[in-house]
């Protein structure tokens, strides 16, 4: 079997490389943020040990965010389920009245809309700590969802041993893939497709319905190990295309197409509940992911950034596929909310995908 760079000795790299964050001159705002924080001490953190490398990426964070603000903050990392089951533990803990157990809450506009109802996410003027790279349209619902990542849904497939070049969705319903492609138990990136001003509910269920009968098995977005050996040849469709580009990382001959007939362009975002127990830690370790240096360790440890950001290697991504005239459907929270028909045909997807 084909031997591949470990998550390991990746993270030890990139660690080495957070040591070289240089202080900066915090304005007042950031500069009074950053000692209420430090006075708080600790910053409690939970999501998927495969997401910003978990607890090996929470250590960089805490080196070079320190290092940078001249603060003095413990990150406490705890491996955590998927992003949804957080939030819902989240809200169940906001309503009982009972501290946060986690002090920022990772998550995408599908895991993040449910919780929109709740109130249950502080408001901030982020833009005042990190004037001019902060903008307000990176900031949604009142303030409360701060855009730190984008990420682009499409296919990942194993490119050494795929019958063609993909391009399109299409492109798999043709007998050559039949049999040797999987899918997600959860109709991962389909619900977007729902939407009235996508593709509708009965296009994207007559999809789904004919691609069910190509498939050969269902596969989380993570798993991705799965189509670097070749067990399945592409996961359609994926979550987000970080998957491909740290198995290119560790030597694999993964790729991801971004469908040029429905591409989406989704965000992942931090915000801090209002039951947080460290609020202040919780704002300056977002304000740092939206710096030059959190951006570059949440790209080297989950190859994705906020392509809207000076510098942004996702950019380049984006402004490929818009070169050839594709138009990106922007996911963001707002968006999402406009849209129950996501929601309501969801379940459909996923009962047709689990249920071949």
């Amino acid at each position: 079997m084909q031997k591949f760079l470990t998550p390991a000795v990746a993270c030890l790299t990139l660690f080495i490389a957070a040591q070289k964050a240089e202080a900066v001159e915090p304005n007042a705002e950031l500069k009074a943020l950053a000692a209420a924080a430090t006075k708080e001490g600790v910053l409690s953190l939970s999501w998927s040990q495969s997401t910003l490398a978990g607890s090996q990426g929470a250590a960089m964070m805490e080196t070079s965010m320190n290092k940078l603000f001249g603060s003095n903050v413990r990150i406490r990392f705890a491996p955590g389920p998927e992003m949804a089951r957080i939030g819902n533990q989240l809200a169940t803990e906001f309503q009982a009245k009972q501290p946060a157990s986690t002090d920022i809450y990772l998550g995408s506009a599908a895991q993040i809309a449910p919780l929109v109802k709740f109130n249950m996410f502080e408001q901030a003027d982020w833009t005042k700590y990190l004037p001019g790279r902060i903008k307000p349209e990176f900031v949604e619902v009142d303030n409360q969802f701060m855009r730190f990542n984008t990420a682009l849904s499409g296919v990942t497939y194993n490119a050494s041993l795929a019958p063609f070049k993909p391009t399109t969705l299409d492109d798999f319903l043709k007998p050559a893939w039949k049999g040797k492609i999987a899918s997600t138990p959860y109709a991962a990136s389909f619900d977007v497709f729902l939407a009235d001003d996508v593709w509708g509910r009965q296009r994207t269920v007559d999809y789904v319905k004919k691609l069910s009968s190509q498939i050969a098995g269902l596969m989380r977005c993570g798993d991705a190990e799965r189509i670097a050996t070749g067990e399945f040849l592409a996961l359609v469709m994926d979550c987000t295309g970080q998957d491909a580009l740290i198995w290119q990382a560790r030597g694999a001959p993964v790729e991801q197409m971004v469908p040029l007939d429905a591409a989406q362009e989704r965000y992942y975002y931090l915000a801090v509940p209002k039951n947080a127990k460290s609020p202040n830690a919780a704002k300056l370790f977002i304000t740092f992911m939206m710096t030059e240096e959190g951006q570059k360790i949440a790209y080297d440890t989950w190859k994705t950034d906020l392509h809207l950001l000076p510098g942004s290697q996702i950019a380049k991504t984006v402004d490929k596929y818009s070169a050839q005239n594709v138009k990106f459907k922007e996911v963001t929270i707002e968006w999402w909310l406009k849209h129950p028909e996501i929601d309501e045909g969801k379940s459909e997807l996923i009962k047709i995908l689990t249920t071949r």
